[in-house]
């Protein structure tokens, strides 16, 4: 089995655009066991979609001890492939000490034009 995750822990509109590419990755790896690390928000929708395994709730408001804690629990498994879509510090700080034979990440970089 396959186990991958895939980091999306903002807004639901932005998980919408990554949605079809996660139901295809669990169309095309049948075996595979699709993790997603989100928010809260998402995770009341995202609990009726079929094509997600297990959902991991991250929410950035949260304790200290509360983000360790999901943290550790993320980093305990060993993952086929990891996916970092949202570019938050948390997402990526989790894909650099996963034991994971391939790590995906997205990275923003943004311009602001005066004239």
């Amino acid at each position: 089995m396959k186990k991958i995750i895939i980091f999306r822990t903002d807004r639901l509109g932005d998980y919408l655009i990554h949605s079809r590419p996660i139901f295809e990755i669990k169309r095309k790896y049948k075996d595979s066991f699709i993790i997603v690390v989100c928010s809260k928000v998402n995770k009341k929708i995202l609990n009726k979609a079929d094509y997600i395994d297990e959902l991991i709730e991250f929410n950035k408001h949260d304790s200290l001890l509360l983000k360790l804690k999901t943290f550790l629990y993320i980093l305990r498994s060993k993952y086929y492939a990891s996916f970092v879509l949202d570019g938050k510090n948390f997402s990526y700080l989790c894909n650099i000490f996963l034991r994971s034979k391939k790590k995906y990440g997205l990275i923003y970089k943004s311009f602001k034009k005066i004239f």
